[in-house]
């Protein structure tokens, strides 16, 4: 895994977008520094954020709760929300 906040920005990414739910209601999805950030809601064991941009791809543990799972994915994309 990189150190927070330490990931390549690239310029073909999307601009900072908020925390947002897909079409498929189970997925909510940002755009931060160049990240894409999704959180997936797993159908009994809870939430599962993951990080990806160029060359970087971070899962986090199941967590209880959406909001933990996007803080987590915040994090790695390099701060506040």
């Amino acid at each position: 895994m990189s150190p927070r906040g330490r990931h390549k920005r690239s310029a073909s990414c999307h601009a900072d977008e908020p925390w947002t739910r897909t079409s498929d209601r189970s997925v909510w999805r940002a755009y931060k520094n160049g990240l894409v950030l999704t959180v997936t809601r797993l159908t009994v064991d809870g939430w599962q954020a993951v990080v990806e941009g160029p060359g970087v791809t971070e899962r986090s543990s199941v967590v209880a709760t959406r909001l933990k799972a996007q803080a987590w994915a915040d994090n790695r994309a390099g701060g506040d929300r």
